[in-house]
């Protein structure tokens, strides 16, 4: 396993303790109803990468939403990112590759301009379920007969705004680090260093996709809000994925599910609480579902961290038993999503932009 052991991971001095200090404020109030919410876990670590400080979540049972307590302030929540995915390109694995071919065989089967991959095992892994569904989720579920103006909020290294560009979207990302946003114009994508904030208003978009951003974030309404302002008014879609705190996986590992990620995720939805949100925003909501196709990705890093496994970011391989027992519990939970809806790892939902203010009516 290539994994730092727990000894390195924690032997840091007392400087570098100081210096990776991060201020904290209290959040005890549901972001919705504004009741106190109750603990649900306390002194939680971010085994993940390592932020220094213990950590807790409430949850409010009524609108079945789960957040952070205490919070990090403004000003020391780029210290949580310095280790973060948006710096490095993972290497691809064999099986990965595969992987990859059968999503072009799902992406042209939904008549996006791809070169089928030669090879009977691509075609046969594409008609897998959950392989597909991840498939369809690589270009955010968005018909390959729908082109036009596409924003991504939160782009990352700009794979998924590069790969629109290339079936012919108009595209422009967002990125608060620095660092994956020059990476991103090296690609030829135009991209705002900041938050939704520092995109022009007079910028209109036919889409614009959050792609496991908004659990990041401390105001989800304003967040909503913001993008509502950026979408061409009555036809702009907004896309959403997200953790869900409903998840088999949540259940499964309670404190140890990945999707939590203390202390980088600042609120945990359900379907029910993000269509709230939604709503609160002035937006329409057009659709809503959870989807499964994170349930490997989730069982690995959390079966790890419960096992007593610290700094599971940094690590490239795991051992075999537990990718096999991943595979597993994403056969359980594909299978279990057929009899209970909201059970999948991740919530997929889609809303649409409500008419200007000024709009006559039909």
């Amino acid at each position: 396993m290539n994994g730092k052991s727990t000894i390195d991971f924690l032997s840091l001095t007392k400087e570098a303790v100081n210096d990776a200090y991060i201020e904290c404020t209290p959040r005890c109030y549901c972001p919705l109803c504004g009741k106190q919410g109750k603990p649900l876990y306390t002194a939680l670590a971010d085994w993940v990468f390592g932020v220094p400080g213990s950590w807790g979540v409430r949850r409010c049972s009524a609108c079945e939403l789960a957040w952070q307590d205490p919070q990090p302030t403004p000003q020391h929540i780029p210290r949580l990112y310095e280790r973060y995915y948006t710096h490095n390109s993972i290497q691809e694995t064999r099986l990965a590759r595969l992987r990859r071919a059968a999503y072009r065989w799902v992406l042209a089967r939904m008549g996006y301009p791809v070169e089928r991959p030669e090879g009977f095992l691509p075609w046969l892994l594409s008609l897998v379920p959950s392989v597909a569904r991840a498939a369809v989720l690589e270009v955010m579920d968005l018909p390959a007969s729908q082109v036009g103006s596409l924003l991504d909020v939160g782009c990352g290294n700009g794979d998924f705004v590069a790969r629109m560009q290339s079936f012919g979207w108009s595209v422009a990302g967002v990125e608060p680090d620095p660092v994956a946003a020059t990476r991103v114009r090296s690609l030829g994508v135009q991209v705002f260093t900041g938050t939704i904030a520092d995109v022009p208003t007079a910028n209109r978009y036919d889409v614009i996709t959050l792609n496991h951003v908004i659990e990041h974030v401390a105001d989800p309404i304003a967040l909503l809000r913001e993008c509502g302002r950026r979408l061409r008014p009555k036809t702009g879609i907004l896309v959403m994925t997200t953790p869900n705190i409903k998840s088999l996986g949540h259940w499964w590992f309670k404190s140890y599910w990945r999707g939590l990620e203390m202390p980088r995720h600042l609120v945990l939805f359900s379907p029910a609480s993000l269509s709230h949100f939604v709503a609160r925003s002035g937006l329409v909501l057009r659709s809503i579902r959870t989807d499964t196709r994170l349930a490997r990705m989730i069982f690995i890093p959390s079966y790890c961290a419960q096992s007593g496994s610290l700094g599971i970011g940094d690590w490239t391989d795991f051992k075999v038993s537990t990718k096999c027992a991943s595979y597993a519990f994403q056969l359980l939970e594909d299978l279990m999503a057929l009899f209970k809806k909201d059970i999948g790892e991740e919530i997929y939902c889609v809303s649409t932009a409500a008419a200007e203010e000024n709009d006559e009516p039909e």
